[in-house]
């Protein structure tokens, strides 16, 4: 599992001859290849927990979608189990928070648990994906987008945090955040469970193409155009320059005010934030080589649209030279429209070359 497309765990890269099999249904080896919704839970009230069953699967995608009512202070506890949640410290995790140095927990009760988002019903965005076979022990790979506050002129936090569970016995057949010291979640919280099992001979992917633009000439937009509005979106872009570098960034309805904020780590240096700016700028440096992006989002109507992705700069071309990256969270501090379209937008002296692409997939 390459770093650069970590949360596409699972999923196709992008190409340039369009969009792969496992989306579209055509799975290789008799096997669908693709993720199917298998359940979700969505809080009609305030709650101390936030969990939901569902079927097992050998791959998992988790989308939470969250607040805290009350416990601001607290952090929920993250844990998994078979039926109900294993309360033993049978975890452990490694963290970095906003770009710093790891931090590890062992034998412990949870396998994530830290947010920064301190304010009441500010929403809080995560993406987890986990490999849940019987016999070994569960890998977890979670990334967070946690806002402080609302409007663009505050950046939101960050995690990159991996964990374990140490069963061997059973898969995970049950996922639950734990509103421990007093933590309340906020009505419409959310968690969707998503899963996949290359066995699976029948079944739809819950992620619907909405848009795939391909450049026939050089621009400085690659747009969407308009899409159906959809709770949770899935972008990916691919772009090439000519005449000159170009600086990636995402902007949606073509919104080119101060209304957006940022945070995001270089080569994996430290942080570096932007605030009140005209579009989320992703690139790890200007330049004219060719970009692969990542980016998930939580789209509702009324709250701030939260994002998380990561790129991968080709760098120069041969195995001379190692690629770059980005890795960086966003927020679009509209709260009046979902997002019904998409733009990768250049900003530096180059165009985007023919033949760049823009795909987004989406489902409520």
């Amino acid at each position: 599992m390459g770093h650069s497309n970590l949360l596409s765990f699972n999923m196709p890269p992008i190409s340039k001859s369009g969009l792969l099999g496992v989306l579209s249904g055509a799975g290789g080896g008799g096997g669908l290849g693709l993720y199917q919704e298998l359940a979700r839970t969505t809080l009609g009230s305030t709650s101390t927990t936030l969990d939901v069953s569902y079927d097992d699967k050998p791959y998992l995608m988790f989308l939470i979608d969250w607040a805290r009512e009350t416990g601001a202070s607290a952090d929920p506890l993250a844990q998994l189990g078979d039926t109900s949640a294993d309360n033993g410290n049978n975890y452990s995790r490694r963290l970095s928070a906003d770009g710093g140095s790891d931090s590890t927990n062992t034998s412990v009760n949870y396998f994530s648990k830290w947010a920064t988002g301190s304010g009441s019903s500010v929403r809080n965005f995560e993406v987890m994906v986990l490999a849940n076979n019987a016999d070994l022990e569960k890998p977890i790979i979670v990334q967070g987008n946690f806002s402080a506050s609302t409007g663009s002129s505050s950046a939101p936090s960050r995690t990159e945090n991996v964990g374990k569970w140490a069963n061997t016995s059973v898969q995970a057949g049950y996922f639950s955040y734990n509103g421990t010291a007093g933590t309340t979640f906020s009505t419409g919280s959310e968690v969707v469970v998503l899963g996949y099992d290359p066995a699976d001979t029948s079944g739809d992917s819950v992620w619907e193409e909405l848009a795939s633009v391909e450049l026939t000439g050089s621009a400085s937009v690659i747009d969407s155009g308009t899409i159906t509005a959809k709770k949770y979106l899935w972008v990916e872009a691919f772009t090439q320059a000519t005449g000159g570098a170009t600086g990636d960034g995402m902007r949606f309805q073509s919104d080119s005010g101060d209304n957006y904020s940022q945070r995001k780590s270089a080569d994996g240096g430290s942080d570096s934030t932007a605030t009140s700016t005209n579009r989320i700028a992703y690139d790890a440096t200007g330049s004219s080589n060719d970009k692969f992006t990542s980016a998930y989002i939580v789209n509702n109507a009324d709250e701030e649209k939260l994002v998380i992705g990561e790129l991968n700069q080709r760098n120069t071309s041969g195995s001379g030279s190692a690629p770059r990256r980005s890795e960086f969270v966003g927020k679009w501090a509209n709260t009046s429209n979902s997002i019904t379209s998409v733009q990768i937008v250049n900003l530096d002296a180059g165009d985007f070359a023919s033949g760049s692409i823009l795909k987004v997939w989406g489902f409520d």
